[in-house]
């Protein structure tokens, strides 16, 4: 009888779990604009930004974008997919595209770059075998780049791109951090490039002043494709001022013999330049080619603004000017609604009205979007390193945003790079923050920090400490609105709780007013009326217990607070993912599998008990050790009224443990042994205990933060 009943708990658990993933409901996102950072006129392109496929997983993506590239689109609503539109604040597991590309690009390689990747990428081409997989990498919100051959692609026909993302690694390495959810997110443009055998990558600049005159030193890299080598090459360089060429220069490259990159080195000398400043924010042109004795040709275009930044006794300096920071802060939810909106440029211009000067990317990589719209309208961006929350031992190398920081320090609205966001103060981390400042020099590094704690490895006055919703220094001051979102609190909690505390309540007196009855009547084979009345009333406590605590949990899990502050964007997917979910359904299946953990618990035992009793009969027996859970519920029920939370929950704990000795007593004085009590609980402790060791660089993080 007892093995039909365990069997009816684990199908109610399957089929809560089988609801709950039949109403999954996924965060929706909003489509997004994005720039480009550089223009070429000689390469062909076609931009894959629009309507893609979005899949759980890439058989199905496979299987269903194979079937419609020949025409058989009756797919059902399982197996279709739905649509996304790319770029997205959207996070997804697997997406998929079907395109055509012209014969006359099979003769060029193609690079396919993704912009504004969070996540690990794996991107397939006309199938999903390990052949077929033509890249790999981790996006941290920059240009990534997948160089594919051209005979990997289908010429006059479909070819199926199939693009999966898993959590990347700020998600994985931050503080508690995992894999789970399984999924990322593009928010920037994703384009394909026919190149020629040579081409010229995104160059790095930098500019130097020695009086009114300034001296531009761009170092481009020249990338040769290996299909051919056709060298030497010519490279030149033109800086305009939008009129004509003011400074040109002309380099002839070597070939190497071999198909490494090659570094190329430009200087441009502009006497008399015109400075970019905040009230006027001129900006020259740069155009690079590259050409070689075939006629091949290679060039990119990209504006260039000319100033100087510098932090001095604690100011900020702008073309040798102090300058006070009035800056707003930007949350990723506010960023996503004004891409989507399109209100870019006239929100920056607005904000430029009302006095401020500096816009800080919460959580965001700034995408080519904002950092054109504010080289043009004048205002300064400080942008952030993904590194918060993490504990020292996982702290990436500061070569990891190499690419990432040379691509976008060629905006000069871009002022300065937050390094990393509650860091500890050990030597690792110092390392980190002296390297990183390296990195983004010349513009400016900071640190922020929930704690007033001095943070060795960068000066001072570059140790910034969050005051509330500001950050603030000699230099002036950066706002962040509170996030206008509501708590994810479980809304109905209050009147479930009240009615569970009726309903237990009730069943507690109903037990009292029962018959008292004895650990030998359990196997009674004929019970009289009064002892089934009882046994009845016993085991209605037992799923009342049970659902409470159920009910604890579940409320517990939507009042974690993932945006407990507004200058730590919170990286934890999947506790997200889970506060969107029904918490009826949580409670349902939480309820279940603590009824079920109950039954499997008392049904090891029952074997090795005096008389070997039912199972089902020994649950309703120990019961009478737990009426004391009324006032959990009791307390519970009051949280509207001022009872903190986790009132109910400590004394739940607290009152298990002051009873333990009354429990271990009445199994003794049976003639049985309390251990094999433990065996159940014991193996969900050292599951739980592992958990606690995977992450014991964790809690030592966790320790050095709250002692300091």
């Amino acid at each position: 009888m007892f093995n039909r009943r365990l069997m009816i708990f684990f199908a109610l658990l399957a089929l809560t779990l089988a609801t709950l993933w039949w109403n999954w409901q996924n965060p929706v996102g909003e489509s997004l604009q994005a720039g480009q950072s550089s223009l070429s006129s000689v390469r062909f392109a076609q931009n894959l930004n629009g309507i893609w496929d979005q899949f759980p997983s890439l058989r199905q993506a496979w299987t269903t974008e194979s079937e419609r590239a020949k025409g058989k689109n009756y797919q059902s609503f399982l197996t279709g997919g739905r649509p996304l539109t790319l770029p997205s604040s959207e996070r997804f597991s697997v997406v998929a595209k079907r395109f055509r590309i012209p014969g006359e690009w099979s003769s060029r390689t193609m690079l396919l770059t993704f912009n504004g990747v969070q996540g690990h990428v794996n991107v397939y081409l006309n199938g999903i075998a390990s052949e077929q997989k033509v890249g790999e990498f981790e996006g941290s919100g920059g240009a990534d780049e997948v160089e594919i051959p051209p005979k990997a692609f289908r010429y006059g026909e479909d070819n199926i791109l199939v693009v999966e993302l898993a959590g990347g690694a700020e998600q994985r390495t931050m503080l508690l951090g995992s894999a789970w959810p399984k999924s990322g997110r593009i928010s920037g443009e994703i384009r394909l490039e026919a190149v020629v055998e040579t081409t010229l990558m995104p160059p790095q600049l930098n500019v130097s002043w020695h009086g009114t005159t300034a001296q531009v030193t761009v170092k481009a890299t020249l990338l040769h494709h290996g299909f051919s080598e056709e060298g030497p090459w010519t490279v030149y360089g033109v800086l305009s001022d939008g009129s004509a060429g003011i400074a040109e220069q002309t380099l002839i490259v070597k070939s190497q013999g071999n198909t490494d990159p090659q570094p190329v080195t430009l200087t441009f000398t502009v006497p008399n330049a015109r400075r970019w400043t905040l009230q006027a924010p001129f900006l020259y042109q740069l155009h690079l080619t590259v050409t070689n004795n075939r006629g091949d040709l290679d060039d990119l275009t990209l504006p260039l603004g000319l100033r100087s930044m510098a932090l001095t006794s604690g100011k900020w300096v702008l073309n040798d000017q102090v300058i006070s920071i009035k800056g707003e802060a930007l949350i990723p939810q506010e960023e996503y609604r004004l891409r989507h909106a399109g209100q870019v440029k006239s929100w920056l211009t607005a904000e430029r009205q009302k006095g401020i000067n500096l816009v800080y990317f919460i959580g965001q990589i700034p995408d080519e979007l904002w950092l054109q719209a504010a080289d043009q309208v004048g205002m300064g961006i400080w942008a952030e390193l993904p590194v918060e929350l993490i504990p020292s031992s996982r702290l990436p190398q500061s070569e990891v945003f190499r690419d990432i920081v040379v691509e976008k320090m060629n905006h000069p609205s871009l002022w300065a790079w937050t390094l990393g966001k509650g860091l500890d103060t050990d030597t690792l981390a110092q390392t980190y923050f002296r390297q990183s400042a390296i990195q983004v020099q010349p513009d400016l590094a900071f640190a922020l920090k929930a704690t007033p704690v001095v943070l060795a490895g960068l000066p001072v006055e570059q140790s910034l400490y969050v005051q509330g919703n500001k950050i603030k220094g000699t230099w002036g001051q950066v706002t962040v609105k509170t996030p206008s979102t509501t708590s994810p609190h479980w809304l109905e909690e209050p009147i479930v709780a009240e009615v569970w505390a009726l309903l237990m309540i009730f069943l507690a007196w109903m037990n009292i007013r029962s018959v008292t009855w004895r650990y030998k009547e359990i196997g009674e084979e004929r019970p009289r009326r009064r002892l089934r009345r009882a046994w009845f009333w016993d085991g209605l406590f037992v799923f009342a217990r049970q659902g409470m605590l159920a009910g604890l949990i579940t409320s517990g899990i939507f009042r974690i607070p993932i945006h407990l502050s507004p200058w730590f964007s919170h990286l934890w997917p999947g506790i997200e993912l889970i506060q969107r979910q029904s918490p009826w359904q949580i409670w349902a299946i939480l309820g279940v599998l603590f009824m079920l953990i109950r039954l499997l618990q008392v049904g090891v035992v029952a074997p090795h008990l005096p008389d070997a009793p039912p199972a089902l009969g020994l649950v309703h027996w120990l019961e009478r050790r737990y009426r004391w859970a009324v006032f959990i519920a009791i307390g519970w029920a009051l949280s509207p009224w001022g009872v903190p939370f986790y009132i109910p929950i400590l004394g739940y704990i607290i009152l298990v443990c002051l009873f333990l000795p009354l429990r271990i007593r009445d199994i003794h004085r049976i003639g049985g042994h309390y251990r094999p009590f433990l065996w159940v609980p014991g193996i969900i402790a050292s599951v739980l205990l592992f958990w606690v060791i995977f992450h014991c660089a964790d809690w030592i993080y966790l320790w050095h933060m709250v002692r300091f």
